[in-house]
């Protein structure tokens, strides 16, 4: 019988090293606990989301006009989107950006393998690839919990990545500000 007190703990494992900038392949971002793919400068801009987007997994069709309207005014007024893709209301303001040729940042809820291809050059969702038609991390950034070869949750509403979107918009991770 093994005594309580003489059990081994197994360390955690140290987190992954990033070995080349996150435009050029996926690293995890330490200080943050993130993995991020794509251009971090990004983070130093001007950052907004739209808050109707958030906690709504089924929107109406005027909902998703006025998502897009407000989507298309922070794009105009020089503002980088913040968004998700898991579900119609994400994916509406995710488009946007594309439309005019403009950054964005892209929230996912898993592995950017999963969501961008083992080749990491595939738009996350169909209507993205209508305007454009491979991912660019010289323009975009993508943000993930999860490392690049992890599934994703599978839900329309994802708090998680709702509270994920929000905090980088209103830069309340600290260790993420002005990072690169």
């Amino acid at each position: 019988m093994q005594n309580l007190e003489t059990r081994v703990r197994i360390p955690n494992p140290p987190p992954p090293r990033r070995s080349a900038p996150f435009d050029l392949e996926p690293g995890f971002y330490e200080p943050a606990g993130l993995w991020l793919y794509g251009n971090v400068r990004l983070l130093r801009s001007k950052v907004s989301h739209i808050e109707e987007c958030l906690g709504n997994a089924h929107p109406t069709p005027p909902e998703l006009d006025s998502i897009e309207r407000l989507s298309e005014q922070l794009v105009l007024s020089g503002a980088i989107l913040v968004t998700g893709i898991h579900n119609p209301a994400h994916q509406r303001a995710a488009v946007v950006p594309l439309r005019w040729g403009a950054p964005r940042i892209l929230v996912l809820s898993g592995g950017f393998e999963y969501h961008l291809g083992k080749e990491l050059k595939d738009e996350p969702f169909r209507a993205a690839r209508l305007w454009r038609y491979q991912f660019d991390a010289a323009t975009d950034l993508v943000i993930s919990r999860r490392a690049p070869s992890k599934p994703p949750t599978f839900a329309l509403q994802n708090p998680t990545v709702d509270r994920l979107i929000r905090a980088v918009s209103q830069r309340t991770i600290p260790a993420l500000l002005f990072q690169q």
